[in-house]
């Protein structure tokens, strides 16, 4: 098993954080639209500040690190836009542009399947893979994290 570069103290700061985050992402996601996100990924562009390269893989990382665990514990639906909102929160806080882009896949029997990832510059920071996906809401181009 790999060990994580964190201290307890460090893990447990992000797991607060990242609890806060996933709850409030929950809490808004019934009353976000497709636009919002746009919206939302507009206003945290706007927000970045410049950072050193270390920094901003530092809280890519700490996001990439923090939320996938806290999410599968939550005792509520923390999916991938979910998750997406709240990796999207952290790094606004951290002063780190990021993109929420919304996918399909279709699959071989004509049904769909829907996905949200969250990217920095074309690097996948939530999400998984997400090459099968074609992406629909997008607002920075194939920067954003496809491909």
């Amino acid at each position: 098993m790999r060990a994580t570069p964190y201290t307890l103290p460090q893990k447990i700061t992000l797991a607060i954080e990242a609890l806060f985050a996933i709850a409030r992402a929950r809490m808004n996601l019934h009353r976000t639209r497709p636009d919002d996100v746009l919206a939302l990924n507009r206003a945290v562009a706007e927000a970045a500040v410049p950072l050193p390269d270390d920094a901003i893989g530092a809280g890519c990382a700490a996001v990439s690190f923090a939320i996938p665990r806290i999410a599968m514990r939550v005792p509520w639906r923390a999916d991938c836009l979910v998750q997406a909102l709240a990796g999207q929160q952290m790094l606004r806080r951290r002063g780190i542009a990021s993109a929420i882009v919304v996918g399909i896949a279709k699959h071989a029997d004509g049904t769909f399947e829907s996905h949200a990832w969250l990217a920095r510059e074309g690097v996948i920071i939530l999400g998984g893979e997400v090459s099968r996906f074609e992406p629909l809401l997008d607002s920075f181009g194939p920067a954003s994290g496809h491909g």
